[in-house]
């Protein structure tokens, strides 16, 4: 089995394919044809010339610098969801209401999110 199989995605489809072969038996689902052509859209996304599903980010929020070492720092980021664009437009993150948000008089969730910056050399 590939190695991509055994990602998330790939995981997912599988246990899809047998909830929907255990819930019915008249369902005709052809698991090798899904799992061919899941074979061949993972292979035409491996095998684009950029690794990066996003080609640009853009947070605008606050940053906690946790750990700064020359030219390596860990950072925590955090933003509104509405102040997240992903190549120029701005991501649209359903995130599940917190409890007590309404107590604590923030008018909205924010996002949280842990980067490695290193220089490239």
């Amino acid at each position: 089995m590939d190695g991509y199989r055994q990602t998330l995605l790939g995981r997912a489809l599988a246990d899809a394919l047998r909830e929907l072969e255990e819930e019915s038996d008249a369902l005709e689902v052809d698991g090798d044809l899904l799992f061919s052509l899941f074979d061949v859209a993972m292979q035409a996304e491996l095998g684009r010339e950029t690794p990066f599903t996003h080609e640009s980010v853009e947070l605008t929020g606050q940053l906690t610098a946790f750990n700064r070492f020359l030219d390596d720092w860990s950072v925590q980021a955090r933003a509104l969801p509405q102040d997240i664009r992903l190549n120029h437009c701005v991501a649209d993150l359903h995130l599940p209401q917190q409890q007590g948000q309404e107590k604590d008089g923030e008018g909205e969730q924010a996002v949280a999110v842990r980067l490695k910056l290193r220089r490239r050399t």
